[in-house]
């Protein structure tokens, strides 16, 4: 026998080799690994947008690339150089992790600081960086559960706690890094991005997004969404209906609105659009729907509408007329969307479905669409001061009605103008295959 087994090694060509299964890492080296890619991405968007801000200022002419540098030079930054490229994308990425900049100022020889120090903050969110880092957070976390899925729920949260711990800690870590500080005789100023809002937001939405996406690579489904759904039929439906109305909202009035900044605002303020246009989309959300916008210590803020009637005569009227519009055919399509048994809409529960999804939706606006600012003294007798700007907390309130209002069309006369749906739509609202 050619391959009798001898005691001494055979020939490699003659071996048989196993095939090798494919390599698998550990679980929480994989977990760290979706952190640092989601942040990754995030400065890589953050980037970008950065690269916008800066051509835009070139665009807009030298004033306004001068002003921007003014206000930067006290920290011994050029926006025009690549120092603000490499540095203020982790500023950003922070804040679309929920951080807010802190500047500290030891003012013992600024005689118009009331205090020997001084801490000044500001919080807002960018929502398109937010949106990538979650998207990103929510993706890695299916796949990573789709290589190799977790055994119990436990484990799952556990792995998605660590995937938050670790974004939290290389977000912070980077932010304290590129931390700017200068030294003059009058004091010191120090500016980061590192702050205990930072932390929180990272561990959160790093442990909820990662969470979400392993749950969605598992094919399953929470047994909490399973008994609200319980209690209010469709409402997964209704919550898609509630979104693509607020998307095709924002997406009419966020055209308007790049297209006055443009105009009024010059070039500069048009590249910046990803920075500000997706929270005023927001703000002019609420608006449209006769919700108000409230500002509360944050001066900066007094002079911005404050509800529909403080816009200018036309821009009130497209906003109504655009209002009516998208509720009429939110109606239509919660009409096809839905489930339409008579057992199902004869159930009371069955009215709330709408107006619970449409009031998540208004609570989002005025909890993701909120400016912050604050003010700390040191030593100089004064208490904090603290300011807000952005939709009334009573926005979901509006919202909720809007969505009963829309489950009344839809039982009324959305059942006589369906037909004029084109069909490709009505069969992908009604969940049939689209060919």
């Amino acid at each position: 026998m050619d391959n009798q087994d001898n005691g001494s090694p055979g020939k490699p060509d003659t071996l048989a080799l196993p095939a090798e299964p494919g390599r698998q890492h550990p679980q929480w080296w994989m977990a760290l690994q979706s952190a640092l890619f989601a942040y990754g991405l995030t400065v890589g968007a953050a980037l970008v947008t950065m690269a916008l801000l800066v051509l835009g200022f070139f665009l807009g002419g030298t004033g306004a690339l001068n002003g921007m540098n003014d206000s930067a030079g006290t920290m011994g930054v050029r926006l025009d150089g690549p120092s603000a490229l490499l540095i203020y994308p982790f500023f950003l990425a922070a804040m679309a992790l929920g951080g807010t900049p802190v500047l500290t100022i030891s003012a013992a020889g600024f005689a118009d600081f009331p205090a020997p120090l001084v801490s000044l903050w500001f919080g807002a969110l960018p929502l398109l960086l937010s949106a990538v880092a979650v998207t990103s957070l929510w993706r890695l976390g299916r796949r990573t559960e789709r290589r190799e899925p977790l055994g119990s729920e436990w484990h799952r949260w556990l792995y998605s706690a660590l995937t938050g711990l670790g974004l939290a800690a290389v977000s912070v870590l980077l932010s304290l890094l590129v931390s700017l500080r200068e030294d003059t005789e009058a004091g010191a100023m120090f500016l980061t991005a590192a702050s205990p809002s930072l932390v929180a937001g990272a561990v959160l939405v790093g442990t909820l997004a990662t969470w979400a996406g392993r749950k969605n690579g598992t094919g399953s489904a929470p047994r909490w969404i399973a008994r609200i759904e319980q209690s209010l039929p469709g409402i997964r439906t209704g919550v898609r209906v509630a979104g693509g109305h607020y998307l095709a909202y924002t997406a009419v009035a966020g055209t308007v609105l790049l297209v006055t900044g443009l105009v009024k605002g010059g070039v500069a303020l048009a590249f910046a659009s990803p920075l500000w246009l997706p929270t005023a989309a927001g703000w002019t959300y609420g608006l449209g729907h006769l919700s108000a916008v409230g500002e509360s210590g944050l001066p900066a803020a007094a002079n911005l509408p404050g509800s529909i009637g403080d816009l200018p005569v036309w821009a009130s009227a497209a906003a109504g007329v655009l209002t009516l519009l998208l509720a009429a055919a939110a109606s239509v399509a919660w009409y096809l969307a839905r489930d339409r048994s008579p057992g199902v809409l004869a159930r009371f529960p069955s009215w709330l479905t709408l107006p619970v999804a449409f009031a998540c939706a208004g609570a989002a606006v005025s909890v993701l669409g909120l400016l912050v600012s604050g003010q700390t003294f040191s030593g100089g007798g004064r208490g904090p001061a603290f300011g807000t700007a952005g939709p009334v907390p009573w926005t979901f309130l509006v919202m909720a009605a809007w969505g009963l209002l829309i489950e009344a069309g839809a039982r009324t006369m959305a059942g006589h103008v369906a037909h004029l749906v084109p069909p490709r739509i009505s069969r992908m609202l009604t969940g049939q295959t689209v060919n």
